[in-house]
């Protein structure tokens, strides 16, 4: 709700027709397969050149993708809730959650544009550090093989909202970076009682203190790049309309806060510590959202 006040950035419209699979092969292990074909419509001037030896040459402003994925899920004492055909899932007690993804693209088959090769990499963690809280450890990866327009790669989710988004990077804009290769690390801690408890005041109230830091190394190759227009600035340079992160310089946001406000209430402050130069970039910001806390 709070994203769709101010400019619209980028917007473009996306028909998705997806067919899923997916079985728990054993105890731990859980396999599935994906099929999807999507239709990318840019309703923002779009434009990206057909391949890397084009540029400057053909471009086009819209494409469609035909894709299969295979995911597999390692969680050794994962515990659900089940419910009929409904699973909710309680995360683990010891060992990490593992999710690893292959996904390949069709050229030609129900009108897709590209054939590329797509392998990603997920772990999850929450850690019972004893009288200290709870670690939340998320480290994800990704590679792409192919060259592909940006809006196919690995594009960062930002959050310029004032409302706290836990997958999200707080301080980071829309769209602001792409990659086609990443790692990332979003740690989140609660140190329930193990601090605000030694304030008289805040033990009564019950106040739990947070703490979170972000951290993302990408890059993108000079093919991908070379698919992406160059524009003309006013001073008369010239520019891509994407941006990068730069090879050995990670993007990194660190943010302390307190939960448990009234119950329901969570207010987060963050700092940008990285890429602090960058125009119209906030380098601190607080965050609010809502949480029920059982």
């Amino acid at each position: 709700t709070f994203s769709r006040f101010g400019t619209l950035i980028q917007p473009f419209k996306i028909r998705k027709n997806i067919v899923r699979f997916s079985k728990q092969v054993s105890t731990g292990i859980q396999q599935s397969i994906e099929f999807k074909n999507e239709n990318f419509d840019p309703l923002f001037d779009f434009q990206y050149f057909t391949s890397p030896s084009d540029a400057p040459g053909v471009t086009a402003s819209r494409f469609d993708i035909t894709e299969i994925s295979i995911d597999t899920r390692y969680a050794k004492d994962e515990l659900f809730v089940i419910n009929d055909n409904s699973r909710l899932s309680l995360g683990t007690t010891r060992y990490p959650a593992i999710n690893l993804k292959y996904t390949y693209g069709f050229k030609g088959f129900l009108g897709s544009d590209f054939s590329y090769h797509k392998l990603g990499l997920k772990i999850q963690k929450s850690q019972k550090m004893g009288l200290v809280g709870v670690s939340n450890f998320n480290i994800n990866g990704g590679y792409i093989f192919s060259e592909l327009p940006y809006p196919l790669l690995f594009n960062h989710l930002g959050n310029e909202t004032p409302v706290y988004v836990g997958f999200t990077y707080n301080l980071m804009d829309f769209f602001e970076f792409s990659s086609d290769r990443f790692a990332e690390l979003m740690y989140r801690h609660q140190f329930e009682g193990f601090l605000l408890n030694r304030i008289p005041l805040f033990k009564k109230l019950k106040w739990r203190a947070t703490g979170t830091a972000n951290i993302l190394f990408g890059g993108m190759s000079e093919k991908n790049l070379r698919l992406v227009p160059e524009i003309t600035n006013e001073d008369g340079t010239t520019s891509l309309t994407i941006r990068t992160l730069e090879s050995g310089k990670p993007y990194i946001e660190l943010g302390y806060g307190i939960e448990n406000i009234l119950k329901v209430i969570r207010i987060d402050a963050f700092h940008r510590l990285t890429y602090t130069d960058r125009h119209g970039v906030n380098n601190f910001g607080v965050k609010f959202s809502l949480q029920l806390i059982l």
